[in-house]
């Protein structure tokens, strides 16, 4: 017996060194951030948000796509001609009990609307063609094959950048746009390189690193061998006017190898923080190159001054950082902590962690935010001449708006602030509020 289980137990541990070692390759954690990523977009925002692009895509939709669609066609029209309507100049204003009877509509199709794909519809610029264009274009035939993966890519992609940064949508919402573009369908471009680089930076924010490193790795090998690529849209969306050609792909390089670096520092293993290291070394000398000197490169240089016990090095740079607008105050007393660590500190001893990985990646995180902030994309998809720019940030408007009060009007509390005017208005109405609340 004894013999049996010291041949048993090596066996054992070796299965779960075996296994365990299995579950922490590249392509297994790359996985689980797919995984994650699905889990991140099963939000009651996302739903509705969903459920307004459908309405509006669906509402030129000439085939049965599914019997289940067939049922509801009737019913997403009709919400459609309240909620968007082709008059967007004048949208017409919705009362409490429209928003609360869209709502019982909604709710008795949220099944339908999680699990049904919106790239099923024709894209958006054939729904605008029909709604706003002129006689001409409306008899256009809609999008289809190859040519309909590009539109609906671009516009995935348009809408994430737009959607980032407003109050109402924001980030949720333009993670499931960014989740929705596939940029293995675009053909290699500048377009392209820029929708992995945001792809990356949003998985990246979402702290899906592994996934955001696929993304930005590809980035890098694409750039490593286009270095004479034109980079117009790069230039003008990074405010890099000063920059010719070469130094913006140098720049844009090493942004790429800035923010793979950030995820590999996230991550667990012993090998991703070597990784990070070198990507952040090629940070560094991409930067030096064409003197670049800013916050990002000082919180980079900091680090690694860090890890040579460099100390005087990293508090000259942490003064330097102090004194940036991106910072809030909490920030520059973390710093000041920081620094009055690095004074004392032992050599030999690990990162503080009033400057460690997080902070760091906060930084970078707040100058990304303030650069995409500064992007005025409605003049930017007017100078590459995207047909109905106006509608299209219109329409955002109209979803925005419609997300938000559907949310409010429709919460329990207000449902039962409610009840009493319904019921005196509509005994329907009244039976779908009561229903609601319960829910």
């Amino acid at each position: 017996m004894n013999i049996n289980l010291k041949i048993i137990f090596p066996l054992l541990l070796c299965l779960t060194i075996s296994c365990s070692d299995k579950d922490q390759t590249d392509e297994a954690l790359l996985e689980k951030d797919k995984l994650e990523l699905v889990k991140n977009l099963d939000s009651d925002k996302i739903s509705t948000y969903k459920f307004g692009k459908i309405l509006i895509r669906a509402s030129v939709e000439k085939d049965t796509v599914s019997t289940e669609f067939q049922s509801f066609k009737s019913d997403l029209d009709r919400i459609f001609n309240k909620v968007v309507k082709y008059d967007i100049e004048n949208p017409e204003r919705l009362s409490v009990l429209e928003y609360i009877s869209i709502y019982h509509d909604y709710k008795k199709m949220q099944g339908f609307i999680m699990k049904t794909d919106e790239d099923l519809f024709p894209t958006l610029s054939d729904a605008f063609n029909i709604a706003y264009g002129d006689s001409i274009s409306r008899k256009n035939a809609y999008f289809t094959g190859k040519e309909k993966e590009y539109v609906q890519n671009i516009e995935h992609a348009v809408l994430s950048s737009i959607v980032l940064l407003t109050k109402d949508l924001g980030k949720e919402v333009s993670l499931y746009e960014c989740s929705k573009t596939k940029p293995e369908l675009l053909p290699d471009s500048e377009i392209k390189t820029l929708l992995q680089f945001y792809r990356g930076f949003l998985f990246f924010e979402k702290k899906l690193h592994y996934l955001s490193e696929d993304e930005i790795t590809r980035n890098i090998n694409w750039l490593n061998n286009n270095k004479n690529v034109d980079l117009p849209y790069t230039r003008a969306i990074f405010k890099w006017e000063n920059l010719n050609n070469q130094e913006t792909h140098i720049a844009f390089h090493s942004l790429n190898h800035l923010f793979r670096g950030f995820d590999r520092l996230m991550m667990e293993r012993e090998i991703d923080e070597k990784r990070a290291l070198e990507d952040f070394e090629m940070f560094l000398n991409d930067a030096n190159e064409i003197g670049l000197d800013n916050e990002i490169v000082w919180s980079i240089e900091t680090y690694l001054y860090l890890k040579n016990e460099e100390n005087e090095k990293a508090i000259n740079t942490l003064k330097k950082l102090r004194n940036s607008n991106l910072l809030s105050s909490d920030d520059k007393k973390q710093i000041d902590e920081s620094v009055e660590y690095i004074k004392n500190r032992e050599s030999g001893k690990v990162l503080n962690g009033f400057y460690d990985k997080f902070f760091l990646s906060k930084i970078a995180t707040k100058y990304m935010f303030s650069v995409l902030s500064k992007v005025d994309w409605e003049k930017v998809l007017k100078e590459q001449n995207v047909p109905h720019t106006d509608q299209m940030f219109k329409t955002i408007e109209r979803l925005k708006d419609f997300n938000e009060n559907l949310s409010k009007y429709t919460s329990a509390e207000n449902l039962k602030e409610t009840t009493r005017d319904i019921k005196s208005k509509s005994e329907n109405l009244w039976s779908k509020a009561k229903g609601l609340v319960k829910e």
